[in-house]
């Protein structure tokens, strides 16, 4: 119920998520119109016409070396700074859903959501790089010194000058089960602490309260008491990403497949489409979790002395 609550309350902020949409989709142009206007140039009159279809091929890659890496890197650059602004509207957008969640007034709904976003911007971004450092702290757990020194070293003996090749290992199964099992233990980990985030904003929020370390030091004593009823809702919003993004891909390689000189702008348009939603979809679901952290903080989180500051909203 509370998964199906939270979809229904992001589906009617249409405003909301198309505007989110609409704002990472110019972030993405940016980069992909740096390459369109490159290959555009590059292609010219040398080839013929849909011979680049699915393949830039051999030669094209030959021809064009320099530009290529030149490009990339460009790309890589530009992508890099862009990832960062996503990350820091991210963190904006969410105080926008959660002031439009905790509200019990109606209309005005993109006004009130940037409103939030504003207001709380500041915590979350503190919030932000705490959530990062606990990342970071995982990672060194999982992929440095303390798995290569208990794990690889004290279970399977492998010895210290080994830990980068893992020659001393008995087979080559052994050595990728070991890297599934770090990469998977890493996203577990990793999805955990952003739905501790997330429950952290929601905390920040419900209470407007500042403190960030605070919140995420309650959050994490929540979670632990009620790891079930506090990540369903999560994982449950999580598996209806993963439908979407799986059956969109389906779609596309059904109409990639037949990609040639041939192909209409019909064909062309649909691949677009079906790309847009697969984001688009992204963004409600978002929504969504913002919506679904509310309906549990309010069952788990206990009230402080302070005023409830949504009380007469």
């Amino acid at each position: 119920p509370i998964t199906l609550r939270a979809l229904n309350g992001a589906v009617g902020r249409t405003a909301v998520w198309v505007s989110c949409w609409l704002l990472f989709e110019l972030l993405a142009l940016t980069v992909a119109m740096g390459w369109f206007d490159w290959m555009s140039g590059a292609l010219q009159s040398r080839y013929a016409p849909g011979s680049l279809m699915n393949d830039l091929g051999a030669n094209f890659r030959t021809d064009h070396a320099e530009e290529i890496s030149a490009a990339s890197q460009y790309a890589a650059g530009l992508g890099a700074v862009l990832a960062f602004v996503a990350l820091l509207f991210g963190t904006f957008t969410g105080g926008g859903w959660l002031q439009i969640a905790l509200e019990r007034t109606e209309g005005r709904s993109l006004r009130r959501f940037f409103g939030g976003s504003a207001r709380f911007f500041w915590r979350f971004l503190r919030l932000m790089v705490l959530q990062m450092l606990v990342l970071a702290a995982f990672g060194w757990i999982v992929y440095e010194t303390p798995w290569e020194s208990l794990v690889l070293g004290r279970w399977f003996g492998v010895p210290e000058s080994d830990y980068s090749a893992l020659e001393t290992l008995d087979s080559e199964a052994t050595v990728r089960t070991l890297g599934w099992v770090q990469d998977g233990l890493f996203a577990a980990l990793f999805a955990l602490v952003s739905s501790w985030s997330l429950y952290s904003r929601t905390r920040l929020a419900l209470h407007d309260t500042k403190s960030a370390l605070w919140a995420g030091m309650c959050t994490a004593a929540m979670l632990f008491r009620n790891p079930i009823r506090s990540l369903r809702p999560l994982a449950l919003l999580f598996l209806i990403d993963l439908a979407v993004v799986f059956l969109c891909g389906r779609m596309l390689s059904g109409f990639q497949d037949g990609l040639g000189p041939e192909t209409g702008l019909a064909t062309i348009a649909i691949i677009f489409g079906i790309g847009r939603f697969a984001v688009a979809m992204r963004h409600l679901t978002r929504g969504a979790r913002y919506y679904a952290a509310v309906h549990v903080s309010r069952e788990l989180v206990q009230p402080i002395s302070k005023p409830d500051p949504w009380k007469e909203s």
